[in-house]
């Protein structure tokens, strides 16, 4: 295994792992063991389980930023209010990848009152969320499609708006179908931005993302099989 092979497989095994049983419910020899991997592998790409849980959410986000470019690029849509509607989208939990991104993301939120280095970890990917939507938001305005708003206070409120619609979701609530969740922030920050009508979304996928209270994630290709292990309810990408 190479380096750098070894180094990705242990990021996909933490994510998994992380995701279904809480960061708490996670040893580096689980990680090890789903990765096809040495405790001693672990340790040398990953000084401490706080560098793998960042590490780890990173590496999801720049997937999930990937998926969201493929979507949004096969059907040419580059428009400010396509962009901004998609990026909405990309703020919610539509897939099961969706999903297991939410819950490692509420693993680093509960975290990071308790630790800078985590804090810091945070803000930095909670900027790199929000960055597109403001670009976004100044392109509707230098198009005037957008009106009478500020480009980064959207995007603070849409990134609050969704992660409050999106816990709601991953936790199963049944008064909130992501239907509704996504119309409710659609219309919502279509106003905040000025805009007159609905945005233009695209249409969800045909089987939204579950809960995933007790589903568990499969290994990765090629991965070991992985032991059963207690279902562990969690939130929150």
């Amino acid at each position: 295994m190479s380096a750098n092979g070894g180094r990705e497989r242990i990021l996909r095994a933490a994510l998994e792992l992380i995701a279904r049983d809480g960061f708490d419910g996670v040893r580096i020899a689980d990680i090890a063991q789903l990765a096809g991997a040495s405790t001693a592998l672990v340790h040398y790409h990953f000084s401490n389980r706080a560098q793998l849980l960042t590490a780890s959410l990173a590496q999801s986000l720049s997937a999930a930023e990937a998926r969201l470019e493929r979507r949004a690029g096969g059907k040419q849509r580059s428009s400010p209010p396509e962009r901004f509607a998609d990026l909405i989208d990309f703020g919610l939990p539509l897939t099961r990848d969706d999903v297991m991104e939410w819950r490692l993301w509420s693993e680093l939120e509960m975290r990071a009152a308790g630790s800078p280095e985590l804090a810091r970890s945070l803000a930095a990917l909670n900027d790199r969320i929000m960055q597109p939507l403001s670009a976004t938001v100044a392109a509707g305005l230098d198009e005037g499609v957008f009106h009478d708003c500020d480009p980064d206070e959207v995007a603070t409120l849409a990134l609050a708006l969704l992660t409050g619609l999106a816990t709601r979701i991953v936790a199963g609530d049944q008064a909130l179908p992501l239907s509704d969740a996504r119309r409710l922030a659609g219309r919502q920050l279509a106003l905040a931005v000025g805009f007159s009508g609905e945005l233009p979304f695209q249409p969800l996928p045909s089987q939204p993302a579950p809960a995933l209270a007790t589903d568990a994630p499969a290994a990765p290709p090629d991965g070991p099989a992985r032991r059963r292990r207690a279902p562990r309810n969690s939130s929150r990408p």
